[in-house]
């Protein structure tokens, strides 16, 4: 293994662990007759599915990229840095709002500050620009479309559901 590759995999394991992290903190739990839309784990399991498969095609290397290896993992490295950013930034700035239940909340007012004064889902927007950093990463179009297009239809589902609360 690489130094590159045992970075990437330090940087995807602490991921991982801050994601769940998040998820067991911010979990919304079903109380009486409310309705809430729970797709936190169809989004870890197409997430999880979507990664495997997008390792598995890096490999095969059918579509590599023409980006040269070394300056593509430092493109890559900064631009997954700066789609975390963006997801934990949003994450914050929700504080207590944020949940990985898609349920409108008591008392929940809507964020106009930071990045949600700009970009509608900072939190999912920041979450893709990882996953596509990761994909680049990885040199294969193949590899980024196996890990994106899974991922971005369950958050549009996410998105729909959420905009309908």
């Amino acid at each position: 293994m690489t130094s590159i590759q045992l970075l990437w995999l330090l940087l995807g394991s602490s991921w991982t662990l801050l994601e769940i992290n998040i998820a067991v903190k911010t979990r919304v739990p079903c109380v009486g007759n409310e309705q809430k839309y729970r797709s936190e784990k169809l989004i870890w399991l197409v997430v999880c599915v979507a990664v495997v498969a997008a390792l598995a095609l890096k490999q095969l290397q059918w579509m590599k990229l023409p980006i040269p290896y070394l300056p593509r993992q430092g493109l890559a490295l900064l631009i997954f840095s700066l789609g975390l950013g963006l997801r934990f930034h949003a994450v914050f700035s929700l504080g207590r709002f944020f949940s990985t239940t898609a349920v409108t909340q008591h008392q929940h007012i809507l964020i106009e500050q930071g990045a949600y004064r700009w970009i509608r889902h900072p939190a999912y927007s920041g979450l893709l620009i990882s996953f596509f950093a990761a994909g680049l990463a990885m040199g294969d179009v193949l590899a980024m479309l196996f890990l994106l297009c899974p991922i971005v239809f369950v958050l549009k589902q996410r998105i729909r559901v959420e905009e309908q609360s």
